[in-house]
């Protein structure tokens, strides 16, 4: 059987039409919607909060990370937190690039300080009651006007980059990463998987 052609067309756009996600509108810095995200959110949006032993919590610079090997078991998009992901970090680096998410997190980008090591480490933090003071702190590096919308990745101009320490825990972005599950990211060369994730507390140096 042969089907109009204008029927075709228009069922190649309908189905277009319904895949396409909203657009992720942020009213605030701490309050976006219809933001869609997935895989391992309940490891992303978890709401621990620092050890108060500060011995607990082990400083680290981007260049080290990125020189980590990958987890010590493969992980999916349902894996809970394992192995180094339980720990806590404290992490310094210089901000080289701000990004808004899909699902309304805020991607830091952090650089050494000082040198020329390779390595670019990710600091997320997600949308929500517990982050808001951080997620302020950020939004005023740049000229972001709310509420604003966006349906993928927006990068936000950094007026003064700043050196920050962020404390959170560890985590192991699986989302664009080999097959072997090396820490390295295939969408952003230079990038390493393992990021501070969530970030639980941010220092302006």
């Amino acid at each position: 059987m042969k089907y109009p052609t204008t029927l075709i067309i228009a069922a190649l756009f309908c189905s277009k039409a319904a895949a396409a996600p909203e657009p992720v509108t942020c009213d605030s810095p701490c309050d976006c919607h219809n933001a869609h995200g997935e895989g391992r959110w309940s490891v992303k949006t978890d709401s621990s909060l620092p050890p108060t032993d500060a011995s607990a919590i082990q400083a680290v610079t981007p260049s080290e990370m990125f020189g980590w090997p990958g987890p010590d078991a493969a992980l999916t998009m349902q894996s809970e937190r394992t192995g180094i992901e339980n720990k806590w970090f404290a992490l310094t680096g210089r901000v080289v690039e701000l990004k808004v998410e899909e699902d309304g997190d805020l991607h830091i980008a952090l650089h050494d300080v000082t040198g020329d090591k390779p390595g670019v480490v990710v600091c997320e933090v997600p949308e929500g009651p517990l982050w808001c003071e951080i997620r302020k702190t950020v939004f005023s590096w740049t000229g972001a006007q709310f509420p604003f919308q966006i349906r993928t990745v927006q990068t936000l101009k950094v007026i003064d980059a700043p050196i920050i320490t962020v404390i959170g825990k560890a985590f192991f972005d699986i989302s664009d990463i080999p097959k072997d599950q090396s820490n390295r990211r295939t969408d952003l060369p230079g990038y390493a998987a393992w990021e501070i994730h969530p970030v639980m507390k941010l220092t302006v140096q």
